[in-house]
């Protein structure tokens, strides 16, 4: 099962960001996919328009959960991201992280068990 992580206000570059930061997440590395976006006529190459974790097995999910809380704590500027499982879906905004990550764990989770 894959996690599908987007911004919600289309900022290319905190995504990016957010999957560098995955990708130093030892139980991540190698899961994540970085999908680019058509090159705009202002743009000088591609941006990140999604970034796809694959789960499976193993607590990919528990470890991405937490790691996504972790990286929004640490953000300087406001960032809203959609992460998407199993049907599911879930918006995150820096200003309400510990009120959602709880649902994010359960979601996420659900993909590890499923």
């Amino acid at each position: 099962m894959d996690a599908q992580i987007r911004m919600a206000d289309d900022v290319s570059v905190e995504l990016a960001a957010l999957g560098e930061w995955l990708q130093g997440e030892d139980a991540l590395r190698g899961r994540i996919r970085v999908v680019h976006g058509a090159i705009g006529e202002t743009e000088l190459g591609p941006v990140v328009e999604l970034l796809t974790v694959a789960l499976g097995t193993g607590g990919a999910g528990t470890v991405l959960a937490s790691s996504l809380k972790t990286w929004l704590l640490t953000r300087k500027t406001t960032a809203k991201i959609i992460v998407e499982s199993a049907g599911r879906s879930v918006t995150l905004e820096l200003q309400s992280v510990s009120e959602v990550a709880p649902l994010l764990e359960q979601i996420l989770k659900a993909a590890d068990d499923g």
